[in-house]
């Protein structure tokens, strides 16, 4: 099972009024570039190495030291320190030039990304999914640097073992089969790549974010990410935030309550989900997501209790009055999927 999608459609309020600007309120990743004209963000590329040699390409957006995000600009995520001895967090070196060697980790961008979705009006669970790229057995983004403290850094891979020239796509159409599928364009020669941003909300406000792996290859294929089973074992660590995602919320682009996968499968928009209890960065924070589902009950359907939510509380109610459960049964509940979602910022829409 699957339970985790932002697609890339931009949300139906970019239309509702030329006259709004669309602004950063609050931008967390600072060594990002963001356009919300594009609705992408440009972060810097690195390109590191394996033991073995293999070329790896990577960007950086959180790390677990906070003297370390400050320098960098990334996203400091204290809670990943309790993932530094997951049998999943990869192991890396980083030498005076600020370059990487990893011990392990290899991605395949190779396959096609496909989706087809359930019988109408449920489109969710898709009756196929499969990611565009696949991780091995080693493979999960959190890398944990050996030489500098065992710093524990969010490095999901964007392209494998490939030289700078055939991943130059600077004026955008990239080649999926050999970088991630969220790519929007990419400069080996700049150090630069531009990533999709994706649509959601925390705290009744609107939300950017990075979507770059996922436990669950149904996930990564909805998400356009890399499937990284190897992760799954961060969900044990304490190094999590917790998201919830709408199953059968209205439907409708012009519809002001649209949410859901089902909308979203539809080619509808982005699924707009809802990051737990995110105010501001915390000792709790997290690029590491817990996806939780939530689907309306027929009777909250019935009397047209189905509105658009955008807060975690607001949901948590709606749980415990019943209004929304589990697909499962029950109280809304973590469902066992993991994604790596590194926050980007606030907006005003």
């Amino acid at each position: 099972m699957i339970f985790l999608v932002s697609l890339l459609a931009p949300h139906e309020s970019q239309a509702a009024d030329a006259a709004v600007e669309k602004k950063i309120t609050k931008q967390f990743l600072t060594s990002g570039q963001v356009d919300l004209a594009r609705e992408v963000v440009s972060l810097p590329l690195h390109r590191g190495r394996l033991a073995s040699g293999e070329a790896v390409w990577f960007v950086l957006t959180d790390v677990s030291d906070f003297a370390t995000s400050k320098a960098m600009g990334l996203t400091w995520a204290p809670s990943l320190s309790k993932a530094k001895d997951l049998k999943s967090t990869r192991v890396a070196e980083m030498d005076d030039s600020g370059n990487f060697t990893f011990k392990s980790g290899r991605v395949d961008f190779s396959p096609s990304q496909k989706l087809v979705g359930g019988e109408p009006p449920n489109f969710f669970p898709p009756k196929t999914a499969r990611a565009g790229s696949v991780g091995d057995a080693h493979y999960s983004p959190l890398v944990r640097v050996a030489n500098r403290m065992d710093i524990v850094f969010n490095a999901p891979v964007i392209a494998f073992n490939v030289e700078p020239e055939k991943i130059a796509f600077c004026d955008g159409s990239p080649d999926y089969s050999i970088v991630t599928d969220s790519v929007a364009s990419i400069c080996p020669d700049k150090g630069t790549v531009d990533l999709k941003l994706r649509f959601g909300f925390a705290n009744g406000k609107h939300l950017r974010y990075l979507s770059f792996d996922a436990n669950s290859e149904e996930s990564a294929t909805l998400e356009s990410s890399t499937f990284a089973p190897a992760e799954s074992d961060i969900l044990q660590s304490g190094a999590i935030e917790v998201i919830y995602t709408i199953v059968n919320g209205d439907m409708g682009t012009k519809n002001a309550n649209r949410q859901g996968l089902d909308s979203a499968i539809n080619g509808e928009g982005p699924s707009l989900d809802i990051l737990a209890h995110f105010t501001e960065i915390s000792a709790g924070y997290s690029p590491m997501w817990d996806v939780r589902l939530a689907e309306w009950t027929k009777e909250a359907i019935l009397k047209d209790q189905r509105k658009l939510i955008t807060d975690g509380d607001d949901l948590e109610a709606k749980s415990a009055s019943g209004l929304l459960v589990s697909p499962s049964g029950g109280p809304v509940k973590t469902t066992g999927n993991l994604v790596n979602c590194p926050v980007v910022g606030f907006t005003n829409e």
